[in-house]
């Protein structure tokens, strides 16, 4: 059985790992050096952008070993992610403890505390989200590759200016981009529509 503790910190700000060793130690738990990962990432950042973590959970931790949490903003940005990912340890049986809920491991009548709570959290979070349309949507995708060079607004301009009679060479040129990119928008555009 090992034990490894992970802390999300926010960017820039200043969180000393001999900090975070001594607070895990008077808890009760000795954690060296290398097994304390820390991982800048604001609160609001998704799971899938979480890399150490990801990494951590899903190939540096066994069945049996502990994961020392401080607080519960570890887990997810919110409750579906935070909830879908305290399953997730659980299916790989790694023992969980959550210093913001308890000191003690998650496991027992504890465990279905917990994960009633979580629950109940993510129902309300659900009602919420019908109510408040501002509320940030959680579909996340990973993008990979070169970011785009026009925006989706930009792309409905080309499009409309396109078919009122603007040139490609014209609108290449207004847009600062190749001809291939406008070409390229155009059909794609094109195959959408049929």
């Amino acid at each position: 059985m090992r034990t490894y503790a992970y802390v999300r910190k926010d960017p820039g700000i200043d969180g000393d790992e001999v900090n975070y060793i001594s607070y895990f130690y008077k808890n009760g738990y000795q954690i060296p050096k290398q097994r304390l990962i820390f991982e800048e990432v604001t609160v609001d950042t998704s799971i899938i952008y979480r890399d150490k973590f990801i990494n951590l959970i899903n190939y540096g931790l066994e069945s049996g070993d502990v994961l020392l949490i401080k607080s519960i903003d570890c887990l997810g940005r919110n409750f579906d992610e935070i909830y879908n990912m305290v399953n997730k340890i659980d299916q790989k049986k790694i023992r969980l403890v959550c210093f913001d809920y308890s000191k003690k491991e998650i496991a027992g009548d504890l465990k279905i505390f917990f994960l009633h709570f979580l629950k109940i959290c993510l129902d309300f979070e659900g009602k919420f989200k019908k109510i408040n349309k501002n509320y940030p949507p959680n579909n996340f995708v990973k993008k990979v590759g070169r970011p785009e060079i026009l925006n989706y607004e930009q792309k409905k301009e080309v499009i409309s200016k396109f078919k009122k009679g603007h040139s490609v060479y014209s609108l290449a040129k207004e847009y600062s981009v190749t001809r291939t990119v406008i070409n390229r928008l155009l059909e794609k555009a094109s195959q959408e529509f049929n």
